[in-house]
């Protein structure tokens, strides 16, 4: 009985944790590439993984200094268009679905 009890209980926490839904996660994107802004997504902008978030200036015209790491949505845009920024710099935060 006591066995049958425990994994009862077992299975509706294994059932509680199954139904409930994930939480969405905030993901910083940071800059690969020093310059000055070209172009950077809005917020609300639907993204998959791979795409370009923010490009720079450079000689050989713009450069993707930003990619998304994750699928998402822009959920906060930390710099304008014509800033400076530096590698490393934290350009954007995207929302994990």
């Amino acid at each position: 009985m006591k066995k049958t009890r425990k994994m009862a209980a077992a299975l509706a926490l294994a059932g509680a944790l199954c139904s409930t839904p994930a939480l969405a996660a905030e993901v910083p994107a940071t800059s690969v590439l020093s310059g000055n802004v070209a172009t950077v997504a809005g917020v609300g902008t639907t993204v998959k993984e791979g795409d370009v978030l923010a490009t720079v200036n450079s000689l050989a015209g713009p450069m993707a200094a930003v990619r998304a790491t994750v699928d998402g949505i822009v959920k906060t845009v930390l710099v304008q268009t014509g800033e400076k920024i530096q590698q490393g710099t934290i350009v954007i935060v995207l929302e994990t679905k």
